[in-house]
């Protein structure tokens, strides 16, 4: 499969300097990091370069000519990078198609393009319409056109346009589902790769929720297994799973199979930092954090920024009251899209803690010696939460996540980067953030690079796919 991906910035950017107002063609040129797993080729939209309107030979209707060697310093990071080029121009009149022209002017600059690259690997071409759909493909190093098989728009709204056979909807099974959000967006789940990181209270619900609305395919990712303790809280689980430490992803893909609706699923017994994880994880086209710790929340947002997927994060907090009661109980759904602000400058956790747990999983005797010596944060336990607060957190971020992609709620999107849930004071609110993270954004786009998502403990683990 060929895809683009872009974040909503960038994207916001492009639309902006293609459709000007004046009725002609104009152009963008991207540089674009690469993703490559089984088979699928992901271009990541990094930098771009707007064509200036006055530097263009000529823009009309139907046509731009543009002088070509503007680019010649982004083509010489491509170089230099190991990255792609990414050329993208508008019909304002419309028409679904490359003209003669188009098909002209692009054998010219990527004959150009892999020359000067010759690394083998292909670049893209891509027109948007009004209105922002875009289409594309790509052209390899033969000068031979693909088809773009999806592209996804990272943003506040999720745009996701697909450009394949697409996935047969059980309309029987689905009607409740389909009277309330219609064939388009049922459709639109179906063909959702998903990735859930921890499979226990928050986690099997948004579980639960996504296979009934007919789920394409799951990536679950949850080390643990079954115990008493979960019982309370994990869907699908019992007594009998929990005797035999059945893990936890297991329980998942059971309920899920047994269901009926065909989902495929991919589970990883395994901690996330694995780079089989991660690299699937990167395939998909959303992802969700349901885990109580830093490591996992923080790996996730690199993931989100390096391939540009956006995330979901949920949290549940609950505040004692030192007497074995309860003050409060606080509930969060972080919406992280990628190029805006991230769980780490909105203070979901700090990089003291994320150092603490990153030891304290991988050298639990240095972890207990710096931590009684007063050198690392101590790492928070699990939360107690209980099922009917992970209730209400998971259905919200589900809800949210709808919104994202199928628009009914009277707040716009852009408005929201993160909802509170005050259960003590029966109320919810939402926040806006969304001051670029200059930590994360350094990393926006870059794909696949040495060391894997910049980590050391993953140094050559890129090279696997």
């Amino acid at each position: 499969m060929n895809r683009i991906r872009i974040s909503g910035k960038h994207y916001e950017e492009i639309k902006k300097h293609l459709f000007p107002g004046d009725e002609k063609e104009a152009v963008a040129v991207a540089l674009c990091g690469r993703s490559k797993w089984q088979g699928n080729v992901t271009m990541l939209v990094h930098e771009i370069v707007l064509i200036p309107y006055e530097a263009c030979f000529e823009r009309r209707g139907d046509f731009v000519h543009w002088p070509t060697n503007i680019i010649t310093p982004l083509i010489e990071k491509a170089h230099a990078q190991g990255m792609a080029i990414l050329k993208i121009h508008c019909h304002p009149g419309g028409g679904e198609f490359f003209s003669d022209y188009d098909t002209e002017s692009d054998l010219d600059l990527f004959t150009g393009i892999h020359s000067w690259l010759d690394d083998g690997l292909p670049h893209a071409s891509c027109i948007m319409l009004p209105g922002g759909r875009i289409f594309g493909r790509f052209i390899n190093e033969a000068i031979e056109f693909e088809k773009v098989d999806q592209i996804l728009v990272a943003g506040s709204t999720i745009l996701n346009w697909r450009y394949t056979s697409h996935s047969f909807v059980a309309e029987e099974m689905q009607l409740r589902n389909l009277q309330a959000f219609g064939k388009k967006t049922i459709s639109m789940i179906r063909q959702k790769k998903i990735g859930v990181v921890g499979c226990s209270g928050t986690g099997s619900i948004i579980i639960e929720q996504l296979k009934r609305y007919g789920l394409g395919e799951f990536v679950l990712v949850d080390p643990d297994f079954t115990d008493k303790v979960n019982l309370n809280r994990i869907l699908n689980s019992t007594i009998k799973d929990a005797e035999n430490k059945l893990p936890k992803v297991e329980v998942m893909r059971r309920s899920i199979d047994e269901v009926g609706f065909q989902t495929q699923v991919i589970v990883f017994d395994t901690h996330i930092t694995s780079p089989e994880v991660i690299k699937e994880l990167a395939e998909c086209d959303i992802l969700f954090c349901c885990v109580d710790g830093v490591e996992g929340r923080h790996v996730l947002n690199l993931i989100s920024s390096f391939y540009l997927i956006p995330l979901f994060d949920l949290g549940v907090r609950l505040d004692a009251d030192g007497e074995g009661g309860i003050d409060n109980i606080f509930g969060s759904i972080h919406y992280v899209q990628p190029g805006g602000s991230s769980l780490l400058s909105r203070k979901q956790y700090s990089i003291d803690k994320l150092a603490a747990e990153g030891i304290k999983r991988t050298n639990p005797e240095e972890y207990e010696n710096r931590e009684r010596n007063g050198y690392l944060s101590k790492v928070n336990e699990s939360s107690p939460a209980v099922i009917s607060i992970n209730m209400q957190v998971a259905s919200t971020a589900i809800n949210d996540f709808l919104n994202r992609i199928h628009p009914f709620r009277n707040v716009d999107n852009e408005c929201v980067s993160f909802i509170r849930i005050i259960f003590g004071e029966l109320y919810m609110e939402y926040q806006f953030d969304e001051t670029p993270c200059l930590f994360f954004n350094k990393f926006l786009g870059l794909g696949d690079i040495e060391p894997l998502l910049n980590l050391s403990e993953l140094s050559d683990a890129s090279k696997a796919a």
